[in-house]
């Protein structure tokens, strides 16, 4: 068997701490151009091929059309990783060399100013994430806005509306995450993706005195349900709690609260939806829903 060695293009932040800790990790999940690695404590490390979207938690790799994880690994391999190599059964990464990607401006805080220009830049959101969805057949068990007409509408049962209001009493938030976690279709469910799209969208506001109680008791209650969905998803939810998003989300976020030109949020916009089958439109979806409980603050 040929021993393949590939070369890191980039390494997500949160993955380098990891990486310092030399240690012994386990296949967890194989798939045709991304591999996922587990941890003794649960946490998951990405190998993604170098047209993937940088992630905390992740390491972009150089791999040719005829490297295919599914045939090349097996769920429970060990991999080590010593003196910046991650060594596999007939493979390894060189890591010496690649970049550290991480988001260049941080999600903090920030007021009216910044809160009025992301809400301005909703329609030009919603009419892309409706434009994309028509042109890629998306499709998804979640209602992706309030009045736009979906593939697949007139099925049994239709998309689920999403039911997120600033002014929700504890009872019923509670529901609405219960109900969403772990719904739908994908490797990352619906409900799922959508949730990770509202905490991102909320997070750079979550101090605002409006709007602290709603985002704090969203995120307990999410962080109390996350059991319920797979693990690849749950460590995405996870992260989302603690305010760790892919690079295009993060992205998006720095250009809404920007005074971008359309191009640059449709641009923008399009890299997130670009993630998956329907992951990237549920998040999109999730964005825009938490734009929607933004205004009610103006």
């Amino acid at each position: 068997m040929t021993f393949r060695v590939f070369s890191a293009l980039s390494v997500g932040y949160l993955a380098v701490g990891r990486l310092a800790e030399q240690g012994r990790l386990l296949v967890h999940s194989c798939f045709q151009r991304s591999i996922n690695l587990s941890h003794s404590d649960g946490y998951l490390l990405s190998l993604l091929s170098g047209d993937f979207q940088d992630l905390p938690d992740a390491i972009r790799i150089s791999v040719g059309d005829d490297w295919d994880w599914r045939y090349q690994a097996r769920i429970g391999q060990v991999v080590t990783f010593r003196q910046g190599m991650l060594q596999g059964a007939g493979w390894c990464v060189a890591l010496n060399g690649a970049s550290r990607w991480q988001p260049k401006q941080g999600l903090s805080q920030a007021w009216h100013p910044a809160l009025l220009t992301a809400c301005r830049h909703y329609p030009t959101l919603a009419w892309q994430l409706g434009r994309y969805c028509q042109q890629n057949h998306s499709e998804s068990d979640l209602q992706l806005l309030p009045d736009m007409e979906q593939r697949g509408a007139l099925r049994t049962p239709p998309p689920r509306p999403v039911q997120l209001r600033l002014t929700d009493s504890p009872e019923r938030l509670a529901a609405e995450v219960t109900a969403l976690i772990g719904y739908g279709r994908g490797l990352t469910p619906d409900g799922d993706d959508y949730l990770l799209g509202y905490m991102a969208a909320l997070w750079p506001w979550r101090q605002h005195p409006l709007l602290a109680n709603h985002d704090a008791t969203l995120r307990r209650f999410i962080g109390n349900q996350l059991m319920r969905t797979n693990d690849i998803s749950r460590h995405y939810l996870a992260r989302a709690l603690e305010g760790h998003f892919s690079a295009p989300v993060c992205q998006l976020m720095s250009v809404l609260s920007s005074t971008a030109s359309i191009v640059k949020v449709q641009a923008a916009a399009r890299e997130v939806m670009q993630f998956g089958a329907s992951s990237g439109v549920d998040c999109l979806a999730g964005i825009l829903h938490g734009l929607r409980t933004l205004r009610s603050l103006l």
